[in-house]
């Protein structure tokens, strides 16, 4: 069949609409309030955009994640025998490593040569490309050099390039190292650890400089130096030296929380359309926009909803809907993949570790692998008609003959409204199957999600199902504080 388009629509590469929130002292269980709120969504199947880049999926580790018996990790955490680690990264479909963290400049001893391999028989294994820092924060320039060349020597192949410390835009790091204190000696120490790595490894490239400040997101730190971000001044300033490969921006939209902050207030932030509307585009207009136009791409290197952790916020549900939903924003952003932080084991880390040392996903990991499902392949623009304003984005990847469309529900709480979404698509419908992203019970505070109905296993992996939609007409409804990865084959 053929579903034609209204000239009414205008089509965008993301939709963004207005949300109706609970309140943050509201700590009651959600419940679902008033009519479906009606919605249609238009896609465009013959204008398709930008491939999102197969190593889009990532995750960042600390530098002292490759260590033995790492925080309460028997063994190795990173290692190819290590078949709980390299499980869950096949099933989240992460393809790209980011090896840094505060503890690259703070750790006492570095990782030796042994864990290095085991690091790297890892990649090999998993077919991650890896990001590996090096010390600058009162760094041995000649060590630094020497662990450079034994990695380039060895694990070339596997290397997607490196980096050179973290986070210096913030004055604590400023403190420790006499060399560094401000962003024009930083530029010089940097440019000097760098320029020694290219002379014994000229084919060397660098991803940089991990700023840690996502200024001016609310809330955020204004750590600018000459009223730029140290991330566009870092893109203008080696532009024409051949040592970036790609600009690295860290990104903790919600800022700090810890076991004062409020779970729903937490829950309410990341649900809200206001990070979608205000926040991401903030970030995006200030400083990741301008380093576009200076010829590059960018990597939210570090990333994730909060810093720090709150039991039944950092581990909720809603963790789940804000990874589906933010990674989708920046690939629509030319962002060139998204690291979700793996601190061991802090609560909204996507791998965690039960008491008896085994792996598990964290709600946010589901929301990663949701995005496995719906992510592949080319951006196609979306457009909606919306008129009860329901707090829902769409967003839409043709490939081949595939069209994927995420719809996700952010309504939470009293008044909550599920959504009827009808989808009208400029092409043949051969097929449609489903793929649910919720909770039990819709609870965006629940500490459980299921993914084509089923929990992600470590050891059974992961026996989720998509369910065949009957028909092609694409109507759907879609419940409160929650997800559906629509796929239509089409003729």
């Amino acid at each position: 069949m053929k579903n034609g388009l209204p000239k009414s629509f205008l089509f965008t590469s993301f939709v963004l609409l207005s949300v109706t929130q609970c309140s943050a002292a509201d700590e009651s269980r959600p419940r679902e309030g008033g009519r479906p709120a009606p919605m249609t969504i238009a896609v465009d199947a013959e204008s398709p955009g930008d491939a999102i880049p197969d190593d889009f999926i990532g995750l960042s580790f600390e530098t002292g994640s490759v260590r033995k018996d790492n925080a309460g990790m028997k063994g190795y955490f990173f290692s190819g025998d290590n078949t709980q680690s390299l499980r869950i990264f096949e099933l989240l479909g992460i393809r790209h490593l980011r090896i840094g963290g505060g503890s690259v400049d703070s750790n006492r001893v570095a990782p030796t040569d042994e864990e290095i391999d085991r690091l790297f028989s890892f990649a090999a294994e998993s077919g991650v490309k890896v990001v590996y820092s090096l010390r600058l924060l009162n760094g041995d320039l000649a060590n630094e050099v020497r662990v450079a060349r034994y990695v380039w020597d060895r694990y070339k192949e596997h290397l997607d390039c490196f980096a050179i410390g973290n986070e210096p835009d913030w004055d604590s790091y400023h403190t420790p190292d006499p060399e560094i204190r401000d962003y024009p000696s930083y530029l010089a120490k940097w440019r000097r650890f760098a320029e020694a790595v290219t002379t014994a490894i000229p084919e060397a490239r660098f991803m940089g400089p991990n700023t840690g400040s996502n200024y001016p997101v609310s809330g955020a730190k204004n750590t600018n130096y000459g009223g730029n971000s140290w991330t566009v001044n870092f893109a203008r300033d080696l532009k024409g030296t051949g040592l970036l490969a790609q600009l690295a921006q860290h990104n903790y939209v919600g800022q700090h929380a810890d076991e004062k902050s409020s779970p729903w207030t937490m829950i309410d932030k990341m649900l809200s359309a206001s990070w979608n509307e205000r926040q991401y585009p903030a970030l995006y207009d200030a400083v990741l926009a301008p380093v576009v136009r200076e010829g590059y791409t960018y990597r939210l290197a570090e990333s994730n909803s909060f810093s720090g952790q709150c039991d039944g916020g950092s581990n909720s549900f809603a963790t789940a809907l804000f990874a589906l939903d933010y990674m989708h924003w920046w690939a629509r952003h030319a962002c060139s993949g998204v690291n979700f932080h793996n601190k061991q084991w802090v609560l909204n880390a996507p791998i965690g570790m039960d008491a008896s040392g085994g792996l598990f996903v964290n709600p946010v990991g589901y929301g990663i692998m949701a995005f496995k499902f719906g992510g592949r392949g080319n951006i196609l623009p979306v457009a909606a008609d919306n008129p009860r304003r329901a707090n829902v984005t769409a967003y839409a990847v043709r490939e081949g003959k595939d069209i994927r469309i995420t719809l996700i529900n952010k309504e939470h709480g009293r008044d909550a409204r599920e959504a009827a979404v009808t989808i009208r698509l400029n092409a043949g419908i051969e097929r449609i199957e489903t793929l649910s992203l919720r909770s039990p019970g819709n609870d965006p505070a629940s500490g459980t999600a299921l993914l084509g109905g089923a929990r992600i296993d470590s050891t059974a992996g992961w026996q989720g199902e998509w369910e065949a939609h009957a028909g092609t007409e694409p109507v759907f409804e879609i419940k409160p504080a929650s997800a559906l990865i629509v796929n239509i084959r089409t003729e």
